[in-house]
């Protein structure tokens, strides 16, 4: 009886601390569907009945564009950053070389730089090397992904069997068919775990956004979403529906890899 009372209380607390965690997603779908004025005079009500207007408001005001734009941006940096990481990654955990641990402290102090710290700087360079507005997300982007990415890597390839390494050797393969072949396969949860990580920081991110990108044509979502801000007034229907919009591909990709993210999470953490 107490186990299944404990048991009772434990799923209680974890399904009010899940409301709790989903209450500003709930409010933010179901405010879409009200009117600005209606939002303005009682926030925190429900909507009388699904008013599509906000949603059409947002697809006017170029939101498809922003997220074509989002999507070529993080698609080309999360594969940049699994490509990179991956070698790096397999390097650190299975080869021996002079200075091995000194690199891999060299590549971890990125984990220490705020990212945002050195955004004039980034700007300049930008300015300077006059490259394109993507390239001036990817490069910095890449960058600042890659020191997470090869620490979750290198947990997972730690534990892959030294049998199937020497097994592949004896067959005549070499370390780059070694990773791509065995190490990539095998690691399919941590690569989620970084693919969904990465994908979701550079989704959202929007300093970077803000001040890199010189088009119009080529803004991501956050910068775009501020464009149903004016100075004095805000389309509050709109943004909500925005946002409705900008979360939908991110809970896909959580709902599809969730298994897969959680044991590239605890990967190492049992022997």
């Amino acid at each position: 009886m107490r186990r299944r009372l404990a048991a009772w209380l434990r799923d209680g607390l974890f399904a009010l601390l899940a409301l709790v965690f989903m209450l500003p997603l709930i409010w933010t779908v179901l405010g879409s569907f009200r009117g600005g004025r209606s939002l303005r005079v009682e926030p925190w009500g429900l909507p009388e009945e699904l008013d599509w207007a906000n949603y059409a408001a947002a697809w006017q005001g170029k939101i498809g564009i922003y997220l074509m734009n989002s999507t070529i941006v993080t698609v080309a940096s999360v594969v940049l950053i699994v490509l990179l990481s991956a070698p790096a990654a397999y390097a650190f955990a299975r080869l021996r070389f002079s200075g091995s641990q000194l690199a891999l402290g060299f590549v971890l102090t990125g984990l220490l730089i705020p990212a945002h710290a050195v955004l004039i700087p980034l700007y300049q360079l930008n300015a300077a090397l006059q490259v394109g507005d993507y390239v001036a997300l990817i490069g910095p982007y890449v960058a600042f992904g890659l020191p997470l990415s090869v620490l979750l890597l290198r947990a997972y390839f730690v534990e892959v069997p030294e049998e199937l390494v020497e097994a592949a050797i004896i067959d005549g393969a070499g370390h780059f068919r070694i990773l791509w072949a065995i190490f990539m396969p095998i690691a399919r949860p941590a690569v989620a775990t970084v693919a969904i990580y990465q994908a979701s920081w550079i989704w959202n991110e929007l300093p970077f956004a803000l001040v890199f990108i010189k088009e119009g044509g080529h803004l991501t979502l956050p910068v775009g979403l501020l464009n149903f801000q004016g100075e004095h007034i805000a389309n509050w229907g709109a943004i909500l529906a925005g946002v409705t919009i900008s979360v939908i591909p991110l809970m896909i990709l959580y709902l599809v890899f969730q298994r897969h993210i959680v044991r590239g999470l605890t990967a190492g953490a049992v022997k």
